[in-house]
């Protein structure tokens, strides 16, 4: 399976968690792609950083169209900050991460479809 992680607002939101996880995924077999959309004169930069951080991958690639990219590295699965999104044509879900305040209580109630 190949599986791309988004670095500002993912990895870079939980350094440990994400060297763990992709450490294990390339363990395992799979392809673990970053893909940022930062400018490619910062590529050395964010290798080092994720060097530093101890994140395991095959490729990085510096983009802004991050679908296209997907479709042609034949992602499975991309993990970004972005909202969530799905790509029928390439078959990508990418899921978006959200940032609690901490003031959001737990809902009791059970979501009526619409």
């Amino acid at each position: 399976m190949r599986i791309a992680f988004d670095v500002d607002g993912v990895i870079s939101e939980a350094p440990e968690f994400f060297a763990t996880l992709t450490q294990a995924l390339c363990a395992a077999g799979h392809q673990v792609y970053i893909i940022t959309d930062h400018d490619a004169y910062y590529r050395t930069q964010r290798e080092t950083e994720l060097r530093q951080w101890g994140i395991a991958y095959d490729k990085l690639v510096i983009a802004g169209q991050k679908e296209g990219v997907c479709h042609r590295h034949g992602i499975h699965f991309a993990l970004d900050d972005a909202a969530l999104e799905y790509f029928p044509n390439s078959r990508i879900i990418q899921l978006g991460l959200v940032e609690l305040d901490g003031s959001a209580e737990p809902s009791t109630e059970t979501p009526v479809p619409s």
